[in-house]
This record gives structure tokens, sequence and C-alpha cells, in this order.
């Protein structure tokens, strides 16, 4: 058999380039940069994520009649109703997601949520006033597909008349002073209708009333009695009345419980403090009822607040700390701890404190 002569040389070089011990290594350098751009072409590709659909379509437009309903001079505590109407003048269908209510609002669950072009739908509000006189306003969110306003609008306004007048508007306990500083209630008719107490509810349970839950008249004077035994640990509560007027069947008065010590500053605040560097700052621990009293301990909650100092004053208990922000708060720029004093008798005090990081110092940790 005749061999072609240009195979026979292809054969031999080919044996040659195998045979050659280290000749796949040159072989991959022959060129500079030829390693690098074969390799990135045979690694696998992170895929892409497909683009999110254009959606081509005629798009739909919620028009409100009357976004505004005033309900004009109304009693407290009375409850209303409204409809706002409203129509989709587009060319694309109306979606209604839902309607954001806000305090003193109420919404019932949408019966129907989709409308095609031209059709009109209404939306009932229940509006219940509060129990203190003067101006309202209110604003609920109707949310749907409508790109152009998404979060169309509804107002709803009202004037709150009071019926009823009554003093004082709220009360200061002071558990040291007689009857804890509590003093008379007085209620009565501005427009000359008689009325019954007909309940008192007092909560926390701390004080007690007498009256006749059936004696009408256009004036009442009530004074309630402070269970002081149970005043401790208490800081607010309500004392609402139940009345038979008409026009306004309830009246708040909202007491505080002055607790018997105080710190000046309230709260600890240290502004582009540096980590690890302390920001002192004094406090000062006051008696609300001028008492003379001893510090047992100061206790803090971690490493950010180092007492320094503490010192008995005529008066007044002087405490001086250090505000340290820890090392490791990373691009955190605040953080907060708690600071709490031991009083002889059981009572304790705390103090919060709330600090921010340089942000020159945040900028250093996120590089």
């Amino acid at each position: 058999m005749r061999t072609c002569p240009w195979l026979t040389t292809f054969i031999a070089a080919a044996l040659l380039l195998v045979s050659t011990p280290g000749c796949e290594e040159k072989a991959a350098d022959t060129e500079p940069g030829t390693e690098k751009l074969t390799q990135t072409a045979t690694e696998p590709q992170t895929p892409q994520p497909a683009a999110e659909p254009v959606i081509i379509g005629p798009p739909p437009k919620i028009v409100i009649d009357n976004p505004v309903h005033d309900f004009g001079d109304i009693d407290p505590g009375s409850s209303h109703s409204c409809q706002f109407s409203f129509s989709n003048q587009g060319q694309g269908v109306l979606e209604i997601t839902k309607v954001q209510s806000t305090c003193g609002c109420t919404v019932p669950e949408l019966k129907k949520k989709t409308y095609p072009p031209g059709e009109n739908g209404t939306i009932d509000v229940t509006f219940r006033a509060g129990t203190h006189g003067g101006a309202t306003s209110k604003d609920l969110y109707v949310l749907s597909n409508d790109t152009s306003n998404p979060k169309a609008k509804l107002t709803i306004k009202a004037n709150v008349v009071q019926k009823i007048t009554y003093e004082p508007r709220r009360f200061k306990l002071k558990p040291n002073e007689e009857n804890a500083g509590v003093g008379q209630i007085k209620i009565a008719s501005i427009d000359g209708k008689a009325f019954a107490i007909s309940r008192v509810d007092i909560k926390p349970a701390c004080m007690t009333v007498d009256y006749d839950p059936v004696a009408e008249a256009n004036e009442f004077v009530i004074t309630p009695q402070v269970l002081k035994d149970k005043l401790p640990g208490l800081r607010n509560g309500t004392i609402t009345i139940r009345l038979t007027h008409p026009s306004q069947t309830t009246i708040s008065i909202p007491f505080d419980v002055l607790p018997p010590f105080r710190s000046d500053p309230a709260t600890l605040v240290a502004l582009n403090a540096e980590p690890g560097k302390p920001t002192q700052k004094t406090i000062y621990i006051l008696s609300n009822y001028g008492e003379q009293f001893e510090v047992e301990s100061v206790s803090a909650a971690n490493d950010a607040i180092r007492v320094v100092s503490e010192e008995k004053a005529e008066d007044k208990y002087i405490i001086v700390v250090d505000i340290v922000p820890p090392e490791n708060l990373g691009t955190k720029r605040y953080f907060d701890s708690k600071l709490t004093v031991h009083i002889a008798g059981g009572e304790t005090l705390t103090i919060n404190c709330v600090a921010s990081v340089s942000p020159k110092t945040v900028k250093k940790a996120s590089n």
C-alpha cells in the first residue's frame, strides 16, 4: 500500500508533540494572556435575571366625585356614616386593593374590588367622634392599580361640640399630700338639659367616689377618695364618668401619679461620641416629695455606661458617669443602654441612655 507523503509528515509531528515532556504547558503559554482568556471562556456564566415583562395596556383611572365629607357640628362620642362615590374613567380595569382607614374611622370589607371602564362604585365610612371638643379631620386612602393615583385620599371633617363642661381636665396625684392632691370634679350642662351620673369607672382602681345614679340635675360636684395604699407602682390611669345627657354620655379625666423620685436629666444623651472614648455626664437624683432618701446602689445594663462617682448632697444625689460607645458597633450609628438607681426602701429609678456615634467613625468602619 502506498502512503501519502503529507500524511506521514503529519503523524510524525503529532507523535513528537505528545512524547515531548512539558510541551502541553508550553503550548498553553504560547501567547501572553491566552490562558486567562481561555479559562474565562470556559467558566460557567451566572445566569442573569430575566427582565420584568412590560405590561402594555390601557390604564385605569379612579375619579372620586367629592373626596371631602364634612359632618359639621356633631356631639362628642357620636357615630356618623357617609358614602364616597367614585368611577373608573380610564380605559383599563380598575382594581381596588383596600382602603386604609385611620383612628376613629371604620371601613367595611369591600364586596366589590374590580371595576371595568365607566363603572361606578361607593365606599362606606363610619366615623366615631372623640370626647374632646373642637374641629377634627381624618384621612383615608383608597389603594388601587391606578398608577397616576395609587393612593387616592378621602377626608372626613367634623366639629365636635361639647354639651357638657367639666373641670379639671387632668389630675396629678401627689401621694405625700392630703388625698394625694385630688380635689373636686365639677360637671355642668351647657345646654341646660338635666342629666344623671349613671356610672364611674376608675382604672387602675386606686380611688372611690360616691354618687347617686338616679338623681338628675344641671350640675354635679363629686370628690374621688384616693386609696394611697394602691398608688405604689402606678404611673397613670383614667376616671371615666358615664352620663345620661342626651347629647354627651361620657367624659374622661386622665390622671398621673407623681413618682417618688426623678432624675435630671430624665434621659442621658450623648451625640457624636467615639467608640472607646468616654463622654462624661452628671445626673441628679431628686425626691418629688421633698423627703430625705438614701441610694443603695447604681448599676448599668452594660459596659457602655461606667459609674465614675457618687455623692450625697443635702437634697439630692449626684452621680457622674462615662458613656463609652462599644468598639464593635460596625456601621451602626446609634446604641442605647440603661442605668438603674436602687433607692433605700425598695424604689428603683431607671434612666435610659441614647447615644450616637460620629459619622466619621462610621465611615471608617464601613471602609
